[in-house]
């Protein structure tokens, strides 16, 4: 999928390729990373290609000279979603092999650069992403979900948000009773929101201290899962 964006006859955006991955895109990930989060955050070209020997499957968009954005996946066995199995830190969860039939994907990463939020090329990255998923076999999406206004940041980074006080409440009392809370509860946060709007997915799990160095998300995510037959 190519595309760019005019405005009036003036051509606005660059050309963006919609695909997967190639083995000249490793460097450019890398420098999307760094463009798109915090440095805690970043995964780096060592770690990016060791996650392409253990075949993840990765969707770009690219301009001639950088990459806009990827979605990141994990083909996997698993039929669906189980707490009890599911990894507890995000290195182990970025990072699991691919394993065969598959029946779901891990998705742990959509990096967006901060000069395409908010535009077309997201959701695009997306949707090839799962026809790419589809194409698998598998059925279920399973993601975790970022919350960054269960703390807040006000500083460089992708969130730029305040803390939710009521948001970071809902939070701590599924921590504290193992009782979820609602959907509108949850959909304060605005990237749990996008997730749930974009996808319509279920959010089924609450993974304390998942990522520590996420400061603003309090370390925390929010599991979800879209089954792919509705």
């Amino acid at each position: 999928m190519r595309y760019t964006s005019i405005d009036d006859g003036t051509v606005t955006r660059p050309v963006l390729e919609v695909r997967l991955i190639g083995p000249g895109d490793v460097r450019g990930l890398a420098e999307l990373e760094a463009a798109a989060w915090p440095g805690p955050l970043q995964a780096k070209e060592e770690l990016i290609k060791r996650r392409l020997a253990f075949g993840h499957g990765i969707i770009v968009a690219a301009t001639s000279n950088y990459l806009a954005a990827a979605v990141c996946v994990i083909p996997r066995a698993e039929p669906q979603f189980d707490a009890e199995c599911f990894p507890r830190r995000f290195g182990e969860f970025s990072t699991l092999p691919r394993t065969d039939p598959v029946r779901s994907v891990y998705a742990y990463n959509l990096c967006v650069h901060p000069l395409h939020r908010g535009e077309r090329v997201v959701r695009d990255v997306i949707n090839l992403g799962i026809a790419t998923i589809r194409d698998w076999g598998a059925r279920w999406i399973i993601g975790d979900g970022r919350c960054p206004s269960y703390a807040g940041s006000r500083g460089e980074g992708p969130d730029r948000v305040r803390c939710d006080p009521a948001f970071r409440a809902a939070l701590d009392g599924w921590r504290a009773t193992g009782i979820r809370p609602s959907v509108d509860e949850l959909v304060r946060d605005p990237v749990l929101r996008f997730y749930h709007r974009v996808l319509d997915c279920e959010f089924v799990h609450l993974a304390w201290n998942f990522l520590p160095q996420d400061s603003s998300s309090g370390g925390h995510r929010v599991i979800f899962v879209k089954d792919l037959t509705v």
